[in-house]
């Protein structure tokens, strides 16, 4: 029984050596991220902080969240309250939305912001709402 092999790694053994990674230890997330269709749309959201309203722009919305542009900056990870009408639609949305990113773009601020604690019924009509506009968007840009 002396014969037989015994338990070792043998990759220490190898005649050559694996290169080393070239991406080092670089952000690996070079893709897109985005799991669902943004058109671009300009409507205006309503930021509601405490007793004060701000109507902000916005440059493009997705059924999970939208780009806003406000003249202030927030800090990512705030969750802002926010209420929208849905495009082509009378139906007025308020929902939170969580700040993932806040980029600085020629004197305004662009906010990536991912809806939070939206009702199921609201995240429906928003995907009606978004199915119709990217047929017309399409329709358009063809």
């Amino acid at each position: 029984m002396e014969d037989r092999r015994k338990n070792k790694d043998r990759r220490d053994d190898l005649q050559f050596k694996l290169p080393n990674d070239a991406r080092g230890n670089k952000d690996r997330r070079q893709k897109e991220r985005r799991t669902k269709e943004r058109i671009p749309v300009k409507m205006w959201v309503r930021n509601i902080e405490g007793d004060a309203d701000y109507f902000q722009q916005t440059a493009n919305l997705s059924t999970n969240g939208m780009y806003i542009l406000s003249p202030s900056p927030y800090e990512v990870g705030t969750i802002i309250d926010i209420e929208f009408q849905v495009p082509g639609t009378d139906y007025i949305i308020k929902c939170g939305a969580e700040i993932l990113r806040c980029n600085e773009e020629n004197q305004v601020f662009g906010l990536s912001a991912k809806f939070a604690n939206m009702s199921d019924s609201d995240k429906k009509i928003i995907e009606k709402a978004m199915d119709e506009l990217i047929s017309e968007f399409w329709y358009i840009n063809e």
